[in-house]
């Protein structure tokens, strides 16, 4: 069996909150230094300020996969009441098996269900804001 890269929230205090399941796709992880260009108002140069960092919208898009309906419908309710909106948390996704990256986040938007509601697996969509 080959190594699998886990998504996992964490609240404030590095308590494990969940393990994303069966993600498919993400955007992440992309630099979040930023450099500032601030130009003259004669229009004779600028000046460049590195080491700044900016805010980014991370997706995490997968599946949830449950027997039937109503397991179904648990595993979407847990992944509502897990990740709360307007709370922070901190989001490590695996690097290797020994190291990650790590996010500081907070979601601000519902949860996407795309296929709403089948009988046994449900596609959904994260949408996290880095840096928050």
């Amino acid at each position: 069996m080959s190594w699998i890269p886990r998504f996992k929230i964490y609240d404030v205090d590095l308590n494990l909150k969940i393990t994303i399941p069966n993600v498919s796709y993400t955007n992440a992880p992309q630099s979040i230094k930023k450099s500032t260009l601030i130009e003259g108002i004669r229009g004779n140069g600028g000046i460049v300020v590195s080491g700044s960092k900016s805010t980014w919208d991370l997706i995490l898009r997968g599946v949830l996969i449950a027997d039937n309906y109503e397991a179904l419908t648990v595993l979407i309710d847990n992944l509502e009441s897990t990740i709360e909106e307007n709370v922070q948390y901190i989001l490590k996704i695996d690097k290797t098996i020994s190291t990650t990256y790590t996010y500081n986040v907070i979601r601000l938007e519902p949860i996407n269900y795309s296929e709403s509601l089948r009988n046994n697996y449900q596609e959904f969509e994260i949408i996290l804001k880095v840096l928050s």
